[in-house]
C-alpha cells in the first residue's frame, strides 16, 4: 500500500506501530540487561523522530481550514501521545525489573537508594516530553481558540497547561516510585536496610 500525502490516517497508524515496536524492543532488551547507553539514546531518538513525524501526519489529517484548532489537537496528541505511552509501557518493564532483581531499589532510613538503569532513564525522558508537549500544545490550542495572541489574559490563561505540565512533571517521579514500593512491599521484596544495622 503506498502512503503519498501527509493527509493519510494510514502513515499515523504505521508512525504509532512504528513506536509500539521500538518502544516494546526497548524494553525488553533493558529487561534482560542486554541494553547499553548508546542503544537506550538510539531508541530514544528513533522513538522521538517517530514521534515528531506522527504530530506532523496527525495535524494535517486533522486540520480543517475553518476550524484550525482541530489541527492543533492532532499536532498535540499525536506529538505527546507517543511520548507518554512510551513512558507508560516501560514503567511495566521496570517494574518487572525491579520484582526480578528487588536489590536494585532499597529504603534506608528515610532515603530511597535506586540502581541504575536505562529504563528509567528512558521513561523519565519519555514522560518529561510527553507532558511538556501536552502543555505547550494545550498552549497552542488556547490561543486558537481565543484568536488573540496579544492579549495579556488570554496569555496568561494559555501558559496554565504548560505550568500543569511542569508540576505534573515535577511529582511524576515520586508517584511512580510510590507504585514500585507498593508492588514490592506487596509482594514481600521491599529491602529495607536499618542505618544502625547498616554501620
Amino acid at each position: 500500500m503506498a502512503i503519498e500525502t501527509w493527509d493519510s490516517p494510514y502513515i499515523v497508524i504505521w508512525l504509532c506501530l512504528g513506536v509500539l515496536v521500538t518502544v516494546l524492543t526497548y524494553g525488553v532488551r533493558g529487561y534482560s540487561g542486554k541494553i547499553n547507553g548508546l542503544e537506550a539514546i538510539g531508541y530514544s531518538m528513533v522513538i522521538g523522530a517517530l514521534a515528531i513525524l506522527n504530530g506532523a501526519a496527525l495535524g494535517q489529517t486533522m486540520y480543517n481550514k475553518t476550524e484550525k484548532v482541530w489541527g492543533s489537537l492532532g499536532t498535540m496528541l499525536g506529538l505527546s501521545g507517543p511520548f507518554i505511552v512510551s513512558g507508560l509501557i516501560l514503567i511495566v518493564f521496570y517494574r518487572n525489573q525491579i520484582v526480578k532483581h528487588p536489590n536494585e531499589l532499597v529504603i534506608k532510613g528515610d532515603d530511597l537508594e535506586i540502581g541504575g538503569s536505562y529504563l528509567l532513564s528512558g521513561i523519565t525522558w519519555f514522560m518529561f516530553s510527553g507532558l511538556l508537549s501536552a502543555g505547550i500544545g494545550s498552549m497552542n490550542i488556547v490561543m486558537d481558540i481565543v484568536e488573540d495572541k496579544e492579549g495579556a489574559i488570554y496569555g496568561l490563561a494559555g501558559l496554565v497547561p504548560l505550568v500543569i505540565a511542569i508540576w505534573l512533571i515535577a511529582k511524576y517521579s515520586k508517584w511512580m516510585f510510590k507504585y514500585i514500593v507498593w508492588v514490592l512491599r506487596r509482594k514481600g521484596l521491599l529491602q529495607i536496610v536499618d542505618d544502625e544495622d547498616s554501620k
